[in-house]
């Protein structure tokens, strides 16, 4: 994928800018993690977290989330991991839609 990346607590950020005006978002996890029960619970969790961090805004990027062999499996680090990567990039100097000014 073109565009940069990012990484934080076992867990890569590729992301790029799009035309579309609202964010695609995509999450890897290899068979080197885990089987295919806990790959999908990862991905699971990797996604609620994204949806809570993204919810209200729109914005135009294309994200591509990769877990790494130093991820843990615990909401409160994944939401940590997944929010200080969208601060560093695609949220940094935006607000929600319908947050005050």
């Amino acid at each position: 994928m073109k565009g940069k990346r990012l990484s934080a607590d076992g867990l890569s950020l590729f992301y790029t800018r799009n035309e579309l005006g609202n964010f695609r978002v995509g999450v890897s996890v290899s068979k080197k993690l885990a089987n295919a029960v806990g790959r999908n619970r990862l991905r699971r969790q990797i996604r609620d977290c994204i949806s809570r961090v993204l919810r209200g805004y729109t914005l135009g990027y294309d994200l591509v989330f990769v877990a790494r062999k130093g991820i843990v499996p615990d909401h409160e680090r994944i939401l940590r991991a997944v929010s200080f990567l969208l601060q560093k990039t695609a949220l940094r100097d935006q607000k929600p839609v319908g947050a005050e000014q």
